[in-house]
């Protein structure tokens, strides 16, 4: 008998207690048997092992459980037992054993891997969270050959909290080892590594991430092949979609980075055993919020994380594919970065059901739709989750097709940056990817006239033609002697003779078999382009940060906002690192894509999501007028999705953009706008659930914002220096024995914290002796609360007397050899995992960042960078500053209790709300945005000035005076301090002096989120 959800409930709230050794085998037994479905004499307790002369507590299936009291004390003990049994357990049956320790709370995977015990994966209970205990330990024990095919059920076995996930990789770790000298495989992940850095907007060449994708590819494409209700088929036969080809589908499935695997050892035993993983599920019901969800849960969200990738709710692309295309039956459309096909699914199924309403041949529907609309991305995973939703999207019109079809979802780079068009070259470049075995010759191309590219069937004869030529040893000669026989034009001859003889010497040299992938994907972008484009281009574009973008990415996106006339004049450069790529996108999109208007027929449409920074902020001056250079847009609609007002959809405001392509004179964004407000149940509600939820109104659009300064302070301050990756210069002090430490060069370790990212947060630690005189403390945002300053940090800091920043050479030089030998090793890290766009040192020492702070000041202000409520104090002579804070040296205490006051006030906060980036948790980042108030320098002579130094003071005291524990957080640290200063009254009384200072405030159109009636930011 199934268990109830409140027996579950009822199970899990006493496991959290970690009730003891019986108590939790028996409340696990339960679990295995009414929620597992494991039957009773499966199930073996206290089961004897005399090889190793030990009694496991339980065994399931292929899975060995150790339960302990309490892990948090006896995880040793338990993995010492795990390392006895698995090994003797897998010798006895010749197969793979995992090993499960316990206590109730806390729920550890193992399993063994070349004889060492390796953790894969851990959950611990959340008695909020029951059903996911359960979806974890099904991964985990597997017992069951069935599953319904929801989202937390697939998450939990397949997903990357699953042991399934972590033992596969352990098995691409070791194929992609014995394969990584292969020129074949070599040459797939070098391309591979291009396409993200597209996507990352940065060079990456990250095993991990490499093995990652081949999983997630391998794991898509099962999806796909379950969903279509395929049989089980050959691992070779999976990766290639021959059943897919086979069936008259084209496009769905094919070869393409990731099909190294097969050519691993013991590769089709990896593709199979995932195979059969996700067999386990009934996938034939899966829908397209599942695939929606599984993208999101599967591809990898914390190295996108600060990509600014939102993903769009099914009710929201929805309504704006019914928006944008008014009449589904005759438009064409595009989305240019699909990721996983929600638009490209409403846009389907909105044409599907107007070409049989307008009474189209059921037999003919599937084709008009693959005929007529079209998505690109550039991210492998996410365009065969895209293919997959788009076959979901055709329904019954798949089965009931008259013939063969073509999915068009292709891997292209819809921005086009490897096209030429100046000048006589007029060509598709396919850059070659260096052989690791030719050293530093120079890297190959392969040329493809554009005019080629825009006849896709040409194309692909072509490039079926190049294969088969070169497999059969013809000449250059002889191949360009072929092409008129394909109908390719002279003109066209002599790029494709060239192209031919660089692939023949590819294929010779064993890196040919991509190529027709590579190469059909990347001209179709160019043969929608330069044809006859599309009526509707929709989508949500990537909304890469420009400071995120790797340096050859930000000269593109330089360039090309520049001849678009979008680049942020000379005097707003403090707006560049601001920038992001939405905006670019949704011109390029449209000078690219969108039809152009003829005679009185209007153009092209464009309707993107965007953020709301596009109606508002200064790095979008340029694209809200329209008017750009060579192309023109009338802005028809705005819709605005504050996430203030309405919750939840995105991490930061957002807004959606209606335009259409014109001859006539530019429209700039609309004045009035399509405000939506409401708390929906979830962000994928259905969209009659979101309607019964939200509210729509006309209001006014938001108005643009002036970060002009008004006040002298905001020269003086400077950001604190970059002192990253911390893994590399913050430290702490190593425990020492007996023998004490030498106080002229203490051992320290890098000092770790879980907000590490990738690549970052795997690196191993560093350890050594360091010479005292670098190490000092480190201000970072942490260290700091309201008018008090809290712990800081320690920092290996490697500035000499005279104030020149060393390298490990430098500090060799110096008579430093402790420090020479730390910086050696981190430099050849930073070298491995960097961006390469400069050193370690001249990152550290970025705008003179740090060595500006030396000889260190002897009194300073600082205050948050970042925070929904403000933070800043007084800061003596000691120690540098992070770039989480701002600071400006102060002539004396008074001006920097003056300054102290204005900053931490309530007052400041509330007259830039409206100024600040806003996220998650409401307004956020202060940077220097209160220095556009007209705050004057102090001057002791002026009352108010002194008042507010004053009680500066005031504050100072009673800030001090507040109890913290060791090791408090800072943000419940920076909570009681505000409390405090609420409950002794000073907080409300530098209020109103600041509010004396500045004088009479117009708050009309400031703070937008008041207007919507939230609640004022709460410290997170």
């Amino acid at each position: 008998m199934p268990l109830a959800d409140a027996a579950l409930d009822a199970i899990v709230l006493e496991l959290a207690t970690r009730p003891g050794h019986e108590k939790v085998r028996a409340l696990l037994y339960r679990l295995m048997v009414e929620a597992l479905d494991a039957r009773s004499e499966q199930i073996a307790f206290e089961r004897r092992i005399p090889e190793v002369n030990g009694r496991a507590d339980a065994l399931l299936g292929r899975t060995v459980i150790e339960i302990k009291t309490d892990l948090r004390r006896e995880r040793p003990a338990a993995e010492a037992q795990l390392t006895r049994y698995l090994p003797e357990r897998e010798a006895a049956t010749g197969q793979r054993y995992v090993g499960l320790a316990t206590d109730g709370a806390t729920f550890a995977a193992y399993e063994i891997r070349d004889g060492v015990l390796v953790a894969l994966t851990g959950h611990d209970v959340r008695v909020s969270e029951a059903g996911r205990l359960v979806a974890w330990l099904e991964g985990v024990i597997a017992v069951r050959d069935w599953l319904p095919a929801d989202a937390l059920g697939i998450t939990g076995e397949l997903g990357r909290g699953s042991a399934a996930f972590a033992r596969t990789l352990g098995l691409l770790a070791a194929a992609w080892a014995a394969l990584a000298r292969h020129p074949e495989a070599v040459l797939k992940r070098q391309l591979w590594s291009r396409h993200l850095g597209i996507v990352y907007g940065r060079a990456i060449d990250d095993d991990t991430l490499w093995l990652q994708h081949t999983y997630l590819v391998i794991l898509a494409k099962a999806i796909a092949a379950g969903t279509m209700g395929q049989a089980r088929t050959t691992p070779a036969d999976l990766l290639s979609g021959r059943h897919f080809h086979e069936a008259g589908v084209h496009g769905a499935v094919e070869t393409d980075f990731f099909g190294w695997v097969l050519d691993a050892p013991g590769g089709p035993d990896i593709v199979a055993g995932l195979a059969a993983h996700a067999a386990r599920f009934d996938l034939g019901s899966v829908d397209v919020d599942l695939l929606k969800v599984l993208y999101e849960s599967l591809i990898d969200p914390e190295q996108r994380h600060d990509l600014g990738e939102y993903y769009t709710p099914d009710w929201l692309a929805r309504k704006v594919v019914r928006r944008a295309l008014d009449e589904p039956a005759d438009q064409s459309c595009l989305d240019p970065a699909c990721g996983s096909g929600s638009f490209l699914f409403h846009a389907v199924r909105l044409k599907r059901e107007a070409l049989i309403a307008a009474g189209v041949a059921p037999g003919a529907v599937a084709a008009r739709c693959c005929a007529t609309v079209t998505g690109f991305d550039v991210h492998p995973v996410a365009v065969i989750f895209a293919r997959v939703t788009y076959l979901l999207a055709l329904g019954d019109a798949l089965p009931a097709r008259a013939g063969d079809i073509s999915l068009p979802v292709y891997l292209g780079d819809a921005l086009q940056w490897n096209v030429t068009r100046d000048g006589l070259m007029r060509d598709l470049v396919v850059a070659v990817p260096r052989d690791p075995r030719e050293g530093r010759k120079g890297a190959p191309l392969l040329r493809f006239p554009l005019d080629l590219c825009a006849d896709p069937a040409a194309f692909d004869r072509v490039i079926a033609a190049l294969h088969g030529a070169s497999e059969d040893g013809w000449s250059p000669e002889a191949f360009a002697l072929s092409l008129p026989g394909l109908g390719i034009p002279p003109e066209q001859v002599e790029t494709l003779r060239a192209t031919y003889a660089t692939y023949d010497r590819l294929r010779r040299a064993g890196r040919d078999h991509v190529w027709g992938f590579v190469a059909r994907n990347l001209s179709r972008p160019v043969a929608l382009s330069d044809g006859a484009r599309v009526d509707v281009v929709i989508g949500n574009p990537p909304w890469l940060s420009y400071r995120y973008m790797a340096a050859p990415m930000q000269r593109l996106f330089r360039d090309t906002a520049r001849r678009l006339g979008l680049w942020v004049g000379p005097d707003e450069a403090r707006l560049v690192t601001q920038t992001d790529l939405s905006g670019l996108f949704f011109a390029r999109a449209a000078e690219l894509y969108a039809r152009a208007p003829r005679g009185r027929r209007p153009g092209g449409r464009v309707a993107m999501v965007l953020p709301l920074a596009a109606l508002s902020r200064g790095q979008f001056r340029a694209f809200r007028t329209g008017a750009w250079t060579g192309l023109s847009v009338a802005f028809t609609e705005g819709w605005v999705l504050d996430n203030q007002a309405v919750a939840p959809v995105f991490r930061v405001p957002t807004c959606v953009l209606f335009a259409q392509v014109t001859h006539g004179p530019a429209r700039a964004t609309p004045d009035r706008v399509t405000a939506f407000a409401g708390r929906l149940p979830s962000k994928d509600a259905p969209e009659a659930l979101a309607d019964r939820h939200l509210t729509l109104r006309n209001a006014p659009a938001p108005a643009a914002v002036d970060f002009a300064a008004a006040s002298p302070y905001r020269d003086r301050f400077r950001q604190g220096a970059s002192l990253v990756p911390r893994v590399l210069c913050l430290v702490e002090r190593v425990p020492v024995g007996r023998l004490g430490a030498n106080p002229g060069a203490p051992l320290v370790r890098s000092l770790r914290s879980a907000l590490e990212k990738m690549p970052w947060r795997d690196h191993p630690s560093q350890q050594g002796g360091i010479e005292a005189r670098f190490l000092c403390p480190v201000h970072l945002g942490a260290s700091i609360a309201p008018f008090r300053a809290l712990e800081s940090a320690e920092g290996l800091i490697p500035v000499a007397e005279d104030g020149v920043l060393l390298d490990a050479r430098q500090a060799a030089g110096r008579g430093a050899p402790r420090l020479a030998a730390w910086l050696r090793e981190a430099e050849a890290a930073w070298a491995q995992k960097s961006a390469g766009t400069m050193s370690l040192k001249a990152g550290w020492d970025y705008n003179r960042k740090l060595t500006v702070q030396f000889p260190l000041a002897p009194m300073r202000v600082v205050f948050a960078k970042a925070g929904t409520r403000p933070a800043a104090c007084l800061l003596g002579g000691e120690g540098v500053i992070d770039h989480t804070l701002y600071w400006a040296p102060v002539e004396s205490r008074a001006e920097g209790l003056y300054l102290v006051a204005i900053l931490n006030s309530e007052t400041v906060r509330a007259r830039i709300v409206g100024l600040q980036a806003r996220g998650e948790q409401g307004p956020r980042h202060f940077d220097k945005l209160m220095f556009t108030l007209p705050i004057p320098l102090f001057d002791a002579r002026i009352p108010l000035h002194a008042i507010l130094a004053e009680q500066a003071e005031e504050a100072a005291a009673v800030a001090a005076g507040v109890a913290l524990a060791p090791g408090l957080p800072f943000r419940k640290a920076r909570g009681l301090v505000r409390a405090a200063l609420r409950a002794d009254g000073i907080a409300q009384r530098i209020d109103v002096s600041v509010e004396a200072l500045l004088g009479p405030h117009d708050a009309g159109g400031v703070e937008p989120a008041r207007e919507a009636g939230v609640l004022e930011p709460a410290e997170p």
